[in-house]
């Protein structure tokens, strides 16, 4: 299963941006451009794949720098990339072996629905790769914890960009930013991830 993660809004904020009048939708945007300012620099690194939405990296995305900005557990850096380099030039990419799994530093969370999307490998692995989003409060308490579903390793036998399949779970209260961890549940085999992005969404109001 290819998915693409989104973490919803609040239901009242969702529902008044889009019921506002065509001529208000100036308006709207400039209000949540205050309320919910993007995160980072946003680029457009889909595009050739059809998607035109724009997003900002994740610190340390392409592992360029080892695992600077993650947590790895039984998890290393191997010296390979996605083969379009949407980040530039690179040589390097997370490597999952079995029992492997990592975890990003925490990335701020907009009023706006935030979509995960990366770049994805299985290597002969027999098993999918799980992926979870753990939330965290301003005090960096714990606030909520989506077990997503995972990446089925049978549809990245060469590197693809994931899909987009969207969650259902809402943004819980008090949450201030994320985490986005991955663990291989393959006994054999390695899987290999790329060039981690969030989509903030804020391009796309008004």
């Amino acid at each position: 299963m290819k998915v693409r993660l989104r973490l919803l809004l609040p239901v009242v904020l969702a529902a008044g941006a889009l019921s506002a009048p065509a001529a208000n939708a100036g308006l709207v945007s400039g209000v949540l451009g205050v309320a919910a300012p993007t995160c980072a620099s946003t680029s457009h690194p889909f595009a050739q794949f059809g998607d035109s939405n724009a997003y900002y990296p994740l610190a340390n995305n392409g592992f360029e720098n080892g695992s600077t900005g993650w947590t790895l557990s039984g998890a290393g850096i191997s010296k390979d990339n996605e083969p379009w380099y949407v980040n530039g030039s690179g040589r390097y990419a997370l490597a999952l072996p079995p029992g492997g799994s990592a975890t990003s530093a925490p990335i701020c969370i907009n009023l706006l629905d935030p979509f995960f999307r990366m770049f994805a490998r299985s290597m002969s692995a027999n098993g999918d790769l799980k992926v979870q989003i753990i939330f965290h409060g301003l005090t960096g308490n714990l606030t909520g914890l989506l077990n997503y579903g995972s990446f089925s390793s049978g549809d990245y036998t060469s590197w693809s960009p994931t899909g987009t399949v969207p969650s259902l779970l809402a943004l819980p209260l008090g949450t201030t930013s994320a985490q986005i961890r991955f663990t291989t549940t393959a006994t054999r085999g390695l899987w290999e991830i790329d060039d981690v992005f969030v989509d903030p969404c804020i391009g796309r109001i008004g």
